[in-house]
């Protein structure tokens, strides 16, 4: 597999470790994969770097580097978290909900992608997603790094790329195994309609390009399935590290597409490290 460096942001992580749907070119959820261990801390924040497919269904893999910040409100739940290209806000003053907006920057597709196909067809622009986000948390209430979350996130394309939704349900669990290490375990399924579907992973005679790739049409449906594993790393009183490595399956009509079926690989790794310094 080829391997190019490319600092876009990680998000550029559907996974730095924790649970990440992907983009053409990069992930798109990199929420997901970058889920360090940010909830015991008033407000941290640092940056993460890490391996991730070119785009969605590639078997070439770039570099990428994205920040990460979290400043939870003094003596409440609330929270404002941005990771990579996701920024969510926590309007719930509660210990087991979570429920409030997101905004997603999508990255495009563009000609600089390895493959020398797929860099032949028509560019994909960013865009921005909006929607929301729910969690339900069990925290062992002697000790607060042990915990299992059950959560949920709708993306809705408001920048005129796609005009598609797309939704995911993970399951997360951290269990601290001495005291400054704590293992994190994640897994999780996406779904996306026909619009997104057809638009990230479709051949048809307007994105085709020069690319001479047969043309396909890709409904939309449960589009991916993926599994992590990470740790965490508390070095001092202020600095943190996080650890990761995921694996998704591309799933439905998107693992059939030209792109990934016949120019890459619907078998999709990321991997990344993160740092993180602590403000209490």
């Amino acid at each position: 597999m080829k391997k190019t460096f490319n600092i876009k942001a990680l998000a550029l992580a559907g996974a730095l470790a924790g649970s990440a749907a992907i983009l053409p070119c990069q992930p798109a959820d990199a929420a997901d994969f970058m889920d360090l261990d940010l909830e015991n801390t008033p407000i941290v924040f640092g940056l993460g770097v890490g391996m991730v497919p070119d785009y969605v269904g590639s078997d070439d893999y770039i570099m990428g580097a994205a920040p990460f910040f979290r400043y939870t409100f003094k003596g409440q739940e609330r929270y404002v978290q941005l990771i990579a290209n996701e920024l969510t806000v926590n309007i719930l003053d509660d210990d087991m909900f979570r429920f409030g907006p997101l905004a997603n920057y999508r990255f495009g597709r563009d000609d600089n992608v390895d493959d020398p196909l797929v860099s032949q067809m028509e560019e994909i622009d960013g865009t921005l997603e909006l929607g929301a986000f729910a969690d339900i948390v069990w925290t062992n209430a002697r000790d607060k790094r042990q915990r299992f979350i059950v959560g949920a996130k709708v993306y809705q394309d408001v920048g005129g790329e796609s005009d598609g939704f797309r939704a995911n349900l993970n399951a997360r669990y951290w269990q601290p195994v001495a005291k400054p290490v704590d293992l994190n375990f994640s897994a999780g399924i996406a779904y996306q309609d026909d619009k997104y579907s057809d638009h990230y992973f479709g051949v048809n005679a307007e994105n085709v390009g020069t690319s001479g790739l047969p043309f396909f049409t890709a409904d939309g449906g449960m589009n991916e399935y993926y599994a992590l594993v990470g740790a965490n790393f508390y070095l001092s009183k202020n600095w943190l590290m996080s650890v990761g490595v995921r694996a998704s399956s591309i799933a439905g009509d998107p693992a059939d597409s030209p792109i990934v079926d016949q120019r890459g690989d619907s078998t999709q790794w990321v991997g990344g490290i993160g740092v993180g310094y602590i403000m209490w």
